[in-house]
């Protein structure tokens, strides 16, 4: 997900992602929410790359 689509989330769903601890999370609360992720997040989350680096939400 990019910086601008992440902006674009409510500061409630915001936080949900940044608090997300595993990818299973992450995809939970993206289903949850009506979040589209592109094939590059879903790789990314599910392991395709490192998942730190991959996932970051600081965008602050």
């Amino acid at each position: 997900m990019d910086k601008n689509a992440f902006e674009s989330l409510s500061e409630e769903t915001r936080a949900k992602l940044v608090a997300a601890k595993t990818p299973k999370e992450i995809l939970e609360i993206a289903n949850r929410e009506g979040i589209k992720l592109s094939e590059e997040d879903l790789e990314a989350v599910s392991g395709g790359t490192s998942w730190s680096s991959a996932t970051s939400c600081d965008y602050s």
